[in-house]
């Protein structure tokens, strides 16, 4: 039986946080609207649930549409994305996972551009101890990830946001969300989460890898 772990990408096994503010923060600064708080309020109310356009009307930005649009077209810049970094716990645990207990690693991310997610796996070392890398429309985020989780039938999806616990939900897929990344612990427990964790330490278990295995 080949046994498979599906992982998010940003906010599980990358950091998110300096690419969404900085990008932010460069947009708003061609405004003139530099305000270091208000970015940092934008943030913390999109941890919460607010998506960009919403969170930059509660902070009183104005043209708050305008500016979450050329937000979403630059956030996948290679300048923005080269400020992601991987979590001190992310390699040793697909390492492990490979090579321990020699269980299938696939990364499921949703983004516009497949080469360059695949040019950033490789340049954090990921791709040495992933079996798949799979890249769907952000804007099917759900269905998209949800017929891939299908298709695949893995152990545990592990992700970091409400859109991936819905579509864990949609496919009948174990779900264990990570609350250091896109969404704080407080949202994904109002989003209904009942598995949350802060980093990827309760993965590498043997008794916990064994339990996953018998409910295959």
């Amino acid at each position: 039986m080949n046994l498979k772990i599906v992982f998010d990408l940003d906010g599980t096994l990358i950091t998110c946080e300096n690419k969404q503010k900085y990008a932010l923060h460069s947009i708003l600064n061609s405004f003139d609207y530099i305000d270091p708080d208000k970015i940092e309020l934008w943030w913390r109310l999109k941890r919460n649930g607010l998506n960009t356009e919403k969170a930059l009307f509660e902070v009183g930005i104005s043209k708050a549409k305008m500016i979450s649009d050329l937000w979403i077209s630059a956030i996948e810049n290679f300048v923005w994305c080269s400020l992601d970094r991987p979590f001190k716990d992310s390699l040793p645990t697909l390492e492990s996972l490979k090579v321990n207990y020699e269980v299938s690693v696939i990364i499921l991310t949703a983004r516009k551009c497949h080469l360059q997610v695949s040019q950033e796996i490789n340049s954090y070392g990921f791709n040495e101890f992933i079996d798949d890398l799979i890249v769907v429309d952000p804007k099917e985020v759900i269905q998209e990830k949800a017929n891939s989780l299908k298709r695949i039938q893995p152990l545990i999806y592990i992700g970091d946001s409400e859109l991936d616990h819905i579509a864990s939900i949609n496919s009948k897929t174990r779900f264990t969300a990570l609350s250091r990344g896109q969404r704080s612990l407080e949202f994904l427990k109002k989003m209904g989460v009942l598995h949350i964790e802060n980093n990827l330490k309760f993965l590498i278990n043997d008794e916990f890898i064994s339990q996953l295995k018998k409910d295959q």
